[in-house]
């Protein structure tokens, strides 16, 4: 029945398309020069679309009478009245030069550029129009299209199988439908997408909310944000007029370069102070990006995006790729927030008028109706800034703190889940191209329709079941070298809500080997299988093998892992095995820079002994992130010695060192072999923490409160012969705040004690995150860099606290050789306070991504306020 419905349906698109009416046609400048991402908008039915990269367009509209916008930045706009028959009417638009002209009553009398005036009222005002629409939805329709202009070798054979290759262009489109409403809700659904590569994966919504007002959600300062004024400098480069209103162009320069920082053209308007549009350039790491940005009056005094556009392009590791981001915004039907007062903008825009035109009496009648308007006492205080002729920074920053105040007083409460959604369904994928001629806004360009025809012939081939079968055949089907090189085995009907894989990992991968003194050369081969669905369960089975070749000793160990309901996080686990543990299990020395310092250096750092265990976990959530986690583990654990010296250097004057802790407190019988029996509890509260849910599964965010702990830890003697028993508290508090990419603070403290310890074997020592190599292949937050391993881990009491401030913007960036880099710098300061070491505090400096993975750190050690020690870390970004 489907197949004899297909030509019928088919014909129903063609029928459509043929009685379709609106207007299209090209869009040029004077010279009849193509203008690409022209933005062409109805403002009475919001809704447009956009010209391609070579000026065609293609505006379904209903008949009637229409006032048709024509925008582009740099350019004059045009307005067209044309009367929409029953077909289709070609309008050709010639658009002229935009004009500048600065007018002289903006000058100010102390001499600060006139662009600080306005960009002070657009910078208090940008909280308001971040939340002055309530609800929204709007249709949208992405297209990207790029073109590798080159591929390294190691790359190609991959990228082939993608379908993409040098120098062929690939094209992805979608038109999606959004729904969202403050503070995150948001529900995304899939109308229709293609794709010239063999990927179908994309969403709209980035486009949508990385609009200017949120920009420093993504971790870039916006120019109208509340850091505005300390990282960029502004000048007023013109004004014009646009459908009466005047728009002032205001030039973008980043007083320090960065990849948080834009540069360019913002279009602010006068009176309301919002956004008009935008024009700038934002560097990130091998990535040159130009962004342009149009706001439409979707309803009175409201601006939302109408048109986007992202130009790319990449160059790094051999690889050099241009990629464009075009968007079209439509069908907007939106809703003001009612928690604001919203009637401030037109008391504003007569403000504006009365300051241009000092007519007393429309003064006098203002204030009377000003007076009528109840007003809570923090809106009296905006009012009043916002008349002030002349702002400072520091009121402009003020103001805005208001605002956003205001806005957040009278807004409910964030609700604890966030509810977002993202449908796609297969039948929306890979439409025909009668189905897209209909529903395209942006008229495809020759180039991208070819890439489409060689799509479409792929399909083809790809949509017969032979075909069909071999490719999943070939993620399932086992070969003798995948034993050798690994493999996933991909058996999911639906990878999101029927996920379930096999792997086998690759012993030649360099995290399949490693060294120590202990062991000699160990071979780890880590198997897994993973088994989820849509309810909320999840199967995990990770059997672990891994050989000693100086020991000439396997090592075994199993893990059975299920989850039993998402919604609550409930989990079951039971583990055993056998295998070889640095005393320090939980925040001990990377492998691999033990490794290194071992073989080249022949300086053996970490210390292990043996380990047979069993161990059964069980978690849940008890309410709303309010975790408890119970443990049972039996263990016996037995001492080890060296049995390799090697080393690819031999050093004279160094000797590989015997497998023994140096601890200030350490007695002999805490190495001897022995057996213990332990529980453990564990309760974590995070307050009002933030969630999503999909599948049936409950996934907690990033939270802006900070997490207490509670750990109560306890070995019994004398069952399974257990010979250990102590009882063990800790209290814990960890916070960790944003403020963009690569800029946040954090900080933790625990404190903690041994109620008893009657027998503290060694490897139940609370030990520290001690870091205190030159090198590291990998950075660390929250360790000590200056104190040796294990001497001062502990039985008794403790006060343990670490803090860390990372930002972009310090020292070094002030310096007009590096300005440019990606570097950022940090702040830290560790302190230790135990029985053997009486007020430790280390405190340093570091500079990371130097060369995008490099850090190097300085470092000054005190006890008791007295100089103890000093160093210079090395590290690299590989984790």
């Amino acid at each position: 029945m489907i197949r004899n419905l297909l030509p019928f349906l088919i014909s129903i698109f063609f029928f459509q398309q043929m009685h379709a009416q609106g207007i299209l046609g090209r869009v040029t400048n004077l010279q009849g020069e193509a203008i690409p991402f022209a933005t062409i908008y109805v403002p009475d039915l919001s809704t447009g679309t956009t010209s391609n990269s070579d000026g065609n367009y293609e505006l379904k509209l209903p008949e009637g009478k229409r006032k048709v916008l024509f925008q582009c930045l740099g350019y004059q706009t045009q307005t067209v009245e044309p009367i929409v028959g029953k077909s289709f009417q070609e309008i050709n638009i010639r658009l002229e030069m935009q004009e500048y002209q600065i007018p002289e009553i903006k000058v100010m009398a102390s001499g600060e550029d006139p662009a600080y005036y306005i960009m002070r009222r657009a910078i208090a005002m940008a909280p308001y129009y971040q939340k002055q629409v309530s609800k929204y939805s709007c249709k949208v329709y992405l297209k990207g299209s790029g073109n590798f202009e080159k591929i390294p070798f190691l790359l190609e054979k991959q990228m082939k199988k993608e379908g993409l290759k040098e120098n062929q262009p690939f094209v992805m489109e979608t038109v999606s439908q959004i729904d969202f409403e403050l503070p995150d809700r948001l529900n995304q659904k899939v109308l229709a997408m293609r794709s010239s590569g063999k990927e179908n994966n994309t969403s709209p919504m980035g486009m949508i909310t990385n609009n200017l007002y949120d920009a420093e959600k993504y971790g870039v300062v916006s120019p109208v944000g509340k850091n505005a004024l300390k990282v960029y400098n502004f000048i007023l480069s013109g004004v014009f007029q646009d459908q009466g209103r005047t728009i002032n162009k205001i030039t973008v320069i980043p007083k320090t370069k960065g990849n948080d920082v834009f540069s360019g053209f913002i279009f602010i308007a006068d009176e309301f102070w919002n956004i008009h549009s935008a024009d700038l350039h934002l560097h990130i790491p091998m990535t040159d990006v130009n962004v342009r940005q149009f706001y439409g009056e979707v309803n009175k005094n409201t601006w939302m995006p109408v048109s986007l556009d992202f130009d790319m392009d990449f160059s790094g590791f051999g690889l050099k790729m241009k990629y464009k981001y075009v968007a079209s915004i439509n069908e907007y039907k939106t809703t003001l927030n009612p928690e604001l007062d919203h009637s401030f903008l037109e008391r504003l825009k007569t403000q504006q008028l009365n300051e241009q035109r000092s007519v007393e009496a429309f003064v006098a009648k203002e204030q009377k109706e000003q007076q009528a308007i109840a007003k809570s006492k923090e809106q009296k205080r905006i009012d009043a800034l916002m008349q002030k002729e002349k702002l400072s920074n520091r009121e402009t920053l003020k103001l805005n703190r208001m605002i956003e105040t205001e806005a957040q007083r009278n807004s409910p409460p964030e609700p604890l889940e966030i509810k977002s959604s993202f449908q796609v369904s297969q039948k929306q994928v890979n439409n025909d191209s009668a189905y897209w001629k209909t529903l395209r806004p942006i008229p495809l360009t020759s180039g991208e329709k070819s890439s489409f025809a060689a799509k479409d012939s792929f399909l083809q081939v790809s949509a017969k079941p032979e075909f069909q079968d071999s490719v999943r055949n070939s993620k399932r089907k086992f070969k003798i070298k995948h034993l050798l090189f690994g493999k996933t085995y991909d058996y999911s009907i639906d990878s999101i809500r029927q996920y379930e894989r096999f792997t086998i990992p690759n012993l030649t991968a360099p995290t399949s080997l490693s060294f120590n003194s202990v062991d000699g050369l160990r071979a780890q081969l880590p198997f897994s299988y993973v088994r989820s669905d849509s309810t909320g369960h999840l199967l995990r089975l990770e059997p672990q093998f891994a050989y000693a070749f100086a020991r000439k000793k396997l090592d075994a160990s199993f893990s059975f892992s299920r989850r039993t309901n998402g919604m609550t996080n409930s989990w079951i686990s039971v583990s055993a095995g056998t295998t070889t543990v640095d005393f320090n299990r939980t925040s001990g020395l990377n492998s691999l820079t033990n490794d290194f310092y071992t073989l080249w250096l022949e300086e053996n750092y970490k210390r292990f002994y043996r380990r047979d265990f069993l161990q059964l976990n069980a978690s849940r959530d008890l309410i709303n992130g309010l975790n408890l986690n119970a443990t049972l583990d039996y263990s016996d654990n037995s001492a080890l010695s060296n049995h390799s010296s090697y080393s690819f250097i031999d050093h004279k004057d160094k000797v590989i060192q015997p497998n023994i802790p140096i601890n200030n407190t350490l007695e002999s019988w805490q190495l001897e072999n022995h057996q213990t029996f332990a529980y453990r509890l564990v309760l974590e509260y995070t307050p009002q923490h933030r969630y999503r849910v999909q599948n049936h599964t409950k996934t907690y965010v990033e939270s802006k409160f900070p997490t207490y702990s509670l750990i109560y830890k306890s070995a019994l003697s004398g069952i399974f012969g257990s010979d250990a028993r102590y009882d063990l508290l800790k209290l814990g508090l960890r916070q960790k705040i944003d403020f963009g990419i690569d800029d946040h603070f954090s900080y933790s403290v625990n404190r903690g004690k041994f109620l008893n310890r009657n027998r503290v074997y060694f490897d139940d020592f609370q030990h520290f995150n001690t870091q205190s190599t030159g090198f590291m292949f990998s950075s660390y937050e929250n360790s000590f860099r200056l104190l040796p391993f294990y001497q001062f881990s502990t039985s008794d009491q403790f006060l343990e606290a670490h803090a860390n401030w990372q930002t972009r913007r310090l020292i070094l960036k002030q310096l007009p050789v590096i300005k440019n880099s990606s570097i950022s710098e940090r702040l830290f300061i560790n302190y230790l306070d135990t029985p053997e070491l009486k007020r430790y505090v280390e405190t340093g400096y570091g500079i990371s991504n130097l060369f995008l993975l490099l850090n190097v750190e300085a470092v000054a050690g005190f006890e008791n306020g007295k100089f103890r020690s000093a160093g210079v870390k090395v590290s690299l970004n590989l984790k």
